[in-house]
């Protein structure tokens, strides 16, 4: 009996001790923003002739910024591809459609349309910053729903 229990014991040490040295420390970072922190706060201009990088600055994200950045969704008709250290894919962000202004207010619900085509828009997005992203690619949905890279824009 006595046997059984150093045993039992000496086999239960070695396995604590093995588990121990075998933890790998991994840390889970958000891929999302939370407007308490700051972000990277990434601004693009874009327009039927393409998008361009208007400024990256610092800052906790406005709650409007945060309620437009989401992951891609059937309903987006565009989505920017974003990149780290080493041109490694990090993620993808949907944009829905920054060329379409819906109606927000009331007196249009009989219309057909709710909105109306734009030519510019400012788009802006939020990315935490232990991202350290180094390059976009923006994409447009074609007519079979697959995403085509349009443009890459590369941080400076």
């Amino acid at each position: 009996m006595r046997n059984k229990i150093i045993f039992t014991f000496i086999f239960t040490l070695s396995f604590l001790v093995q588990s121990s040295e075998m933890k790998d420390v991994r840390e889970l970072n958000k891929i999302h923003s939370s407007p308490f922190s700051d972000s990277y706060i990434v601004t693009f201009d874009g327009s039927s002739k393409g998008f361009s990088l208007d400024k990256i600055k610092i800052d906790k994200p406005k709650e409007r910024t945060l309620k437009k950045i989401r992951f891609l969704s059937d309903e987006d008709t565009y989505a920017i591809k974003v990149f780290g250290k080493d041109n490694k894919f990090l993620y993808t962000l949907g944009i829905g459609n920054p060329f379409y202004a819906s109606y927000q207010h009331i007196g249009y619900e009989d219309r057909d349309y709710m909105g109306g085509p734009v030519t510019s828009a400012k788009i802006e997005i939020a990315i935490p910053l232990h991202i350290e992203p180094t390059s976009f690619i923006i994409s447009k949905r074609d007519m079979s729903g697959k995403f085509k890279d349009i443009q890459e824009i590369s941080i400076e």
